[in-house]
């Protein structure tokens, strides 16, 4: 045992075991009451009580430093923009008092394995929550992941929501994510061939694709909206009631059932 060691050590038990061993600290080397500890098993309960007393302490710092940071991201998601169900792709009732708003990205892995949950709630509490879509493309899933988002747009100007959903299923179906294959070899081609297949005018289409400034525009627009909320990464959930205004969010693509109990923290 090193000098410093014991030093500390019996700094310690002076401060656990003072009135036990006052009597003898004058006549007994510090060695002496070191092993005298060891040999009780006084030693290791003490070294074991301040251990836990670190620990706790540092568990409750880190709980509230948690805390902290998760009602700064909700104070963030109350900036997202007020949903308007007359120019945003919503699946649900347009009226829904609580509204699941998704900024997703078309090549992102963990939206297309999310895609369907949000759907299922809706379909399960009917008139009582929709989904409100949002644009978020990532960086490194370009220029895929913005084609796509503006094959999606076009499809939603031309026939609305039924259209939007339609062809988002489309998308998620035939695309491989992460850049992986996608469905886009030259110009939009295979996007246009969705469009035809679903019955879209394939005219309009292609014009609406030409529009790269205007997609752009809307689709930037989301990004933006999402940031200033705190959304960093896809899907990127954010459950609102419309009635009272509360706010909840969800981090990454969570079961339907931890998806259920936050938009009930929200209902409240």
């Amino acid at each position: 045992m090193t000098y410093i060691s014991k030093i500390v050590l019996s700094i310690i038990f002076a401060i656990c075991y003072l009135p036990a061993v006052s009597q003898t600290v004058t006549t007994q080397s510090s060695d002496q009451i070191i092993k005298q500890l060891e040999s009780t098993g006084a030693l290791d309960k003490a070294v074991q009580r301040s251990l836990d007393r670190i620990k706790k302490k540092d568990e409750e710092a880190k709980k509230a430093e948690a805390q902290k940071e998760w009602l700064k991201r909700l104070e963030m998601a109350k900036k997202s923009r007020k949903v308007n169900t007359q120019t945003e792709p919503t699946y649900g009732a347009l009226d829904a008092p609580i509204s699941i708003i998704e900024y997703s990205d078309f090549q992102c892995p963990y939206c297309k394995t999310f895609y369907d949950t949000p759907k299922k709630i809706v379909d399960d509490m009917p008139g009582k929550v929709n989904i409100v879509w949002r644009q978020f493309p990532l960086p490194f899933h370009e220029p895929m992941a913005s084609k796509e988002a503006g094959g999606s747009i076009c499809a939603y100007q031309q026939g609305g929501n039924t259209a939007f959903w339609k062809y988002a299923d489309g998308i998620f179906k035939a695309t491989k994510t992460n850049s992986q294959g996608a469905p886009i070899k030259e110009g939009n081609d295979t996007l246009v061939k969705l469009a035809a297949e679903q019955g879209l005018n394939v005219g309009k289409f292609k014009d609406c694709m030409a529009n790269e400034v205007a997609l752009k525009k809307l689709i930037d627009a989301d990004i933006e909206d999402g940031r200033n909320a705190g959304i960093n990464g896809t899907p990127g959930v954010i459950i609102v009631n419309h009635k009272t205004g509360r706010v909840n969010i969800i981090p990454g693509a969570l079961p339907i059932e931890a998806v259920k109990d936050a938009i009930r923290v929200t209902e409240k």
